[in-house]
Parts: structure tokens; C-alpha cells; sequence
């Protein structure tokens, strides 16, 4: 319940609207809102949360009158958390300050001064001790984030007569204070680690009066890029107690884990963080060093011994959570496992609203964020981060006509620089989700409309595929058979492009190893990569290599244990929903028929040679990419000439004549194709 007290009002903390511009030290009300403090925009307010002050320019906004949204820095300086309540008052008319000493992030040349005191001049933003500006000083909306050490009187603001002091530089200024407000997409996650980290740190008592230990330590796993470093980063930060972060690499053969847990012990409430948690606790059955297995051993005391104190968690963060042996991962040790994957499209669009807030978008680029978001399945918050830089740097390359380098930076020195919804689209065409980047994939993209014909049979797969990678799909995979040629593989690559889903290739001749064990392994991996690149389509080509029909001789041959682990693969995954599968063989006798059974490839759909009507039509659709306009009675005329062609048999015609005509530097003609037929060799 929201209440209004004398002198001041209450609200609710949120982030900016979408669309609005907001400066990081900036705060906007309600219109009501500023009615009721007597305040118009520009204008200053204080805003408290229990011990936490800071002041800040206010602006209005048209949107709930419970809200008061909050600029990027001030998260960090007020500890609050979007939803939670907090106090707002009217400061007034801020004084001119007599003096003030700031802190840059480095030693600043003489313009770069100039420029930073005429932004905070103009800006009118509050000076007071603690306080850290992002002060855009750059032309197009980049910043410097300083630190204001003193201000007389406090709070106030830059005056033509301020007296300020540049004080050193030093490392410190320039470290950005993490909060949860930078971190998009997790709030479920973000809900369950309060309850397991921040009660047991700040109010150990609470289990000791139900009787029960508290948990002592927390392990988040998942792909690469998805912010579970960031979410331990953020959370030692909100709550405000001593945190230890150290790389796995460090502990390893040394003693530095048992001093680091005695100095976390000796300053509690501490946060203990350990990143790829998998390099030191690997299964010890595994292990050919006798010294990783004592420092495994060593480490497994060390968590014990957490028991007899309150006050300290353990947090570690992995991405090989499978290779972690089992005796860390039992309640007492790791109490719990959080799964932090790659973000779904609301999340994906709160996660790019986060990266490109300091961007200058236009109105327009702000309104593309959410058809970006819809387009960019299974990336993590890294490759939106990406994205979002990527954007940037194709709006500068676009203003500096293709310059680069120093070139680049100087020809846009004094430029407004604005980010539009075409650079987004063409960051979009060049960044691809990190889990697939060692995945064979094509790099060309076949449209649904560059398939000739078949048009029953593009209408049934489409309708199985959107079924299939529907938020809320599943169902069964798809197996496409027929001769060597007629596009199967084609078709698969422009449904992916149809559907605009991550498309993931498993090709039988990376999947084969001579190491055992490694090549169900390779299977299980592509299908999980598959599973984190959600919604994906996974194209199993030359099935009939990668599941063969199993002799059921004596003794288990490496493709009966490969086919043993695809039936597995193939159950999770079309068990989880959002991935369609699709088979495509020449040779379908040949595929094992517990691959091709309902439930996993139940679906199975033939590709035909094409007919003398689609042969007429593959013709002309090439043949006017090479730019010759064939006509309706010249294209059946060559058709009848090329009965039983395979699609890329026709194809191979075309490309045969444009190449001998281009050896003569001409256009091609209808008589070059004609001349070009004794030259294709079919089998």
C-alpha cells in the first residue's frame, strides 16, 4: 500500500519506459506527482531508502502515478530494487556550489575539461559527496562516469562560479557498481537466490528458530553468456556484505582455498563466489593428477565445515555442470541448482532495452527492440550485448561512409550519432547465438519463397514446424525421403529461414570418432546445444549413415551405441518442446525403424524429382537470376528435354551455360542451355 506522508510522497521504484528518454541521474513523476510536491521538470528531488540518500533532477512522465522511475545510477546509490517503496521529496531550487572536488577515471586533457564542467553545468545535475555521474561529454551520447568527492554546500549544483577541483585519477572510479536493475530476463532466478542467499546472510536466526540449517551454498549452471557470473556479481552488491570472488584456476593445487575461506569466515556476513566451479571439483573418478583429487577432497572439508558457522554462502557458477563430481552436488554442500538459461523473447527484449539505454536509438529503432527480441532465439545476454554493440558500430560506419580505424573516430568528431532500425537489422544479419557457433550450419540463407513448387508439401511442413517450435509445442520430428537431388536439404534450410528459428546441422561425418565414447558424446552435444538454442530446427541429413539398422549381432558395434544415444537425444528434446527435428535420406530402408517410429520421426513425407510443370518452372526462376527472362512455351520446351532431371540436375544445367557464357562475356540465352544438356551427367 502506497501512502503520502507530510512534506513527501511514497512510490514505487521502476526503470525507465521503454521508448523514453531518461538521463542516468535522472528521476521522473507523474504529472500529479509533481503537482503535489510543487515542482515542474528540471526541478530537484531527494529520494531515500532507509540509510541511502541521493538527489536528482526530475522529469515528468505520462505513465502510472505509483512509479517513480529511476535513471541507471541511481540504482546502485539508493540499494533499491524495482517494486520495492520509496520516499520522495521536493529539494527545491538547488544553490550554486561554492566548490567541489571530482574524480575522472583518468587524467583529463584540457577540452575534455572544458567539456565535462559545461555538461554538468548545463544538465543541472546534483553535486553532493558519494555521488557518481555518467556525464555525456562526447557528441551522440557517450559518457564519463566521474565521482563527486566533495560539494559546499551539499547538495548542489554547478555554477559559472563553482570553484572545482580535479582531483587524481584512480582505478576505482571507473569499476561500475552492479546492481539487479543491470541485469534483464532473470527475475524468477532473482526471486529464489534472495531466498536462498539473503536470508541465510542477513538473518541466520530466522532457521535456527525453525530448527533447521540454513542452506550454505547455491550453484548456478548453464550455457556460456547467460549472466550467472553477473548475477552473483549483482547480488553481493545489493546486499551490501563482503563478497570474495576468485577463478576456480586459482584454487587449484594451492592453499589459497583454505585462507580464502578463513578471511570469509572472519568478516560475515561474507558471499564466497567461485567461477568455473568444474575445473577444481571435477569427478574425482576421472582425475589422472592425485594432486586435483586432493585439492577436490580439500575443498569438500572446506564446505562441511561451513555448517558450524552462520552467516556465509557459497556461491559457484559452471557450465559443465555434468563433469562436477557428485559429492558436491548433495543438499548440505550445494543445497541447491539453478538452471540459468538463455533468456525467452520477453526477456530477450528487457535485456536489450538494458544494453542499448546508453545508446542514442531513435524513436524508431526503440520501437524495433521487440521485433528484434522476436528474432533472436536461443541468443544468451552476451550475444545481445553483442548485438547491441554491433548496432552501434554499423550506425557509425554508416555516417562515416565506410571509414574505419582512427578514420573512423576522427570523421565523426562533432556528429550526432543515432542508431536506426536498419542498423539493428544488419547487426542481425552478422551476430549468431554463441552455443551454435561450433555447430555446422550453412552460412547462405535460402528463402521459403526460392523453393519452386511442391506446394502441399511446403504447406504440410510449415504447418508441422510452427507447431513444433510454438512456445507451448512439441510433438513429433519429421523424416523427408526421396532420390539424391530433389532438395531436401534445401527444404530444410528454408523452412529454418520460414520459420526464423536457430538452425542446427548434424552432419554423420563429424559425429563418427575414433575414441570411445566420443562419438555418442558428439550426439548428445549437438543435441544440446540444440535444446539451449531454443526454438531450433535440427536437420539430421544422410540419416540412413547416422542411424543404420542395428545387426543385433553379439557385441555392441559403435553405430548400435550411437544409434542407442540419437534415440535418447530424440526423446529430451522433442520431450522439451520448441525444437523440430527433421530426418532426410535418399535411402530410407536403411534407417533404423525405432528412429522412425510415431513419437519421434513419425511424420515421413516424400521429395520427388520434379514433374515437367516444376521443371519448367526451376528453369525460369534460374535462369532469370542469371538474367535471361525465359518464356512459359521456350521453358516447357527445354523440360520436355530433361524428363527424369533432378532438381539439381536443373540446377547444374543453369549454372553450366551462365558459365561458359561469362568465359564470353556475354548475357546467356535460351540456346546456351539448350547446348549445355549433353554436358550434364546424371547417375
Amino acid at each position: 500500500m502506497i501512502s503520502d506522508g507530510a512534506g513527501g510522497l511514497t512510490r514505487l521504484a521502476a526503470r525507465p519506459a521503454p521508448g523514453s528518454k531518461l538521463e542516468p541521474s535522472e528521476a521522473s513523476l507523474s504529472a500529479t506527482g509533481l503537482e503535489q510536491l510543487g515542482l515542474t521538470e528540471g526541478g530537484a528531488v531527494a529520494l531515500r531508502n532507509g540509510d541511502h540518500n541521493a538527489w536528482a533532477v526530475v522529469r515528468a512522465h505520462d505513465h502510472d502515478d505509483r512509479l517513480v522511475r529511476l535513471g541507471r545510477m541511481l540504482w546502485p546509490q539508493l540499494a533499491v530494487r524495482p517494486g520495492e517503496p520509496l520516499e520522495v521529496a521536493s529539494e527545491g531550487e538547488l544553490p550554486a556550489a561554492r566548490s567541489a572536488r571530482i574524480t575522472p577515471p583518468y587524467n583529463l586533457t584540457f577540452n575534455l575539461h572544458q567539456r565535462l564542467l559545461e555538461r554538468l553545468r548545463d544538465d543541472g545535475t546534483p553535486l553532493y559527496p558519494g555521488n557518481r555521474v555518467l556525464a555525456e561529454i562526447y557528441p551522440g551520447g557517450a559518457g564519463m562516469l566521474v565521482r563527486i568527492d566533495l560539494a559546499s554546500p551539499s547538495p548542489a549544483r554547478m555554477g559559472d562560479s563553482t570553484e572545482v577541483e580535479l582531483h587524481r585519477a584512480d582505478v576505482s572510479v571507473s569499476e561500475r557498481l552492479i546492481t539487479l536493475a543491470d541485469v534483464g530476463g532473470c527475475d524468477q532466478i532473482i526471486r529464489r537466490l534472495r531466498e536462498l542467499v539473503e536470508l541465510p546472510l542477513l538473518r541466520p536466526a530466522f532457521y535456527r528458530r525453525l530448527g533447521v540449517r540454513p542452506p550454505k551454498g547455491v550453484l548456478l549452471h548453464g550455457p556460456p553468456g547467460t549472466g550467472k557470473t553477473l548475477i552473483c556479481k549483482a547480488l553481493a552488491n545489493e546486499l551490501g556484505v563482503t563478497a570474495y570472488r576468485m577463478s576456480a584456476t586459482e584454487l587449484v593445487g594451492s592453499v589459497q582455498g583454505e585462507m580464502l575461506f578463513s578471511r570469509a569466515l572472519a568478516h560475515a556476513p561474507s558471499l564466497v563466489m567461485i567461477d568455473e566451479f568444474d575445473v577444481i571439483a571435477t569427478n574425482r573418478e576421472r582425475l589422472a593428477s592425485q594432486s586435483d583429487v586432493r585439492a577436490a577432497s580439500q575443498l569438500l572439508t572446506l564446505m562441511d565445515g561451513l555448517e558450524e558457522v552462520d552467516g556465509l554462502i557459497l556461491m559457484a557458477t559452471t557450465n559443465r555442470i555434468q563433469a562436477i563430481d557428485p559429492a558436491f552436488r548433495r543438499p548440505g554442500r550445494f543445497d541447491e541448482e539453478i538452471f540459468v538459461g538463455p533468456p525467452n523473447e520477453e526477456a530477450r527484449a528487457e535485456i536489450l532495452s538494458i544494453h542499448t539505454r546508453e545508446m542514442p536509438l531513435t524513436a524508431e529503432a526503440q520501437d524495433a527492440i521487440a521485433a528484434v527480441a522476436a528474432e533472436t532465439g536461443g541468443f544468451t545476454g552476451a550475444d545481445l550485448m553483442h548485438l547491441a554493440r554491433s548496432a552501434g558500430l554499423e550506425a557509425a560506419d554508416r555516417l562515416a561512409s565506410g571509414r574505419e580505424g582512427f578514420e573512423l573516430a576522427d570523421s565523426l568528431e562533432g556528429t550526432e550519432l543515432a542508431v536506426e532500425p536498419g542498423d539493428l537489422e544488419a547487426a542481425l544479419r552478422t551476430v549468431r547465438p554463441s552455443v551454435l557457433r561450433d555447430v555446422v550450419t550453412r552460412t547462405d540463407r535460402i528463402t521459403w519463397d526460392q523453393i519452386v513448387g511442391l506446394g502441399d508439401l511446403k504447406a504440410r511442413l510449415r504447418e508441422l514446424g510452427r507447431r513444433a517450435v510454438a512456445p507451448d509445442g512439441g510433438g513429433q520430428g519429421v523424416l523427408l525421403h526421396g532420390p539424391a537431388g530433389s532438395g531436401k536439404s534445401a527444404l530444410v534450410h528454408a523452412l529454418a529461414s520460414e520459420l526464423g528459428v536457430n538452425l542446427v546441422a548434424i552432419d554423420p561425418s563429424k559425429v563418427y570418432n575414433q575414441w570411445l565414447g566420443e562419438s555418442e558424446e558428439a550426439v548428445r552435444a549437438l543435441f544440446r546445444r540444440a535444446a539451449e538454442a531454443r526454438p531450433s530446427l535440427v536437420m539430421l541429413d544422410h540419416l540412413d549413415t547416422l542411424a543404420p539398422v542395428r545387426a543385433g549381432e553379439s557385441g555392441e558395434r559403435t553405430d548400435e551405441r550411437v544409434v542407442s544415444a540419437l534415440l535418447a537425444s530424440l526423446d529430451d528434446v522433442l520431450a522439451g518442446g520448441q525444437v523440430f527435428v527433421v530426418g532426410a535420406s535418399n535411402r530410407p530402408e536403411l534407417i533404423d525403424e525405432a528412429v522412425l517410429r510415431s513419437g519421434r520421426l513419425g511424420v515421413h513425407l516424400e521429395v520427388a524429382n520434379p514433374d515437367g510443370a516444376r521443371r519448367a518452372a526451376l528453369l525460369g526462376s534460374l535462369a532469370g537470376a542469371h538474367g535471361l527472362e525465359l518464356e512459359e512455351d521456350l521453358a516447357a520446351e527445354l523440360a520436355d528435354g530433361t524428363d527424369g532431371w533432378s532438381a539439381a540436375d536443373i540446377g547444374m544445367l543453369v549454372a553450366e551455360a551462365a558459365g561458359r557464357t561469362a568465359l564470353q562475356d556475354r548475357p546467356i540465352r535460351f540456346d546456351d542451355l539448350v547446348e549445355a544438356m549433353p554436358a550434364i551427367t546424371r547417375l
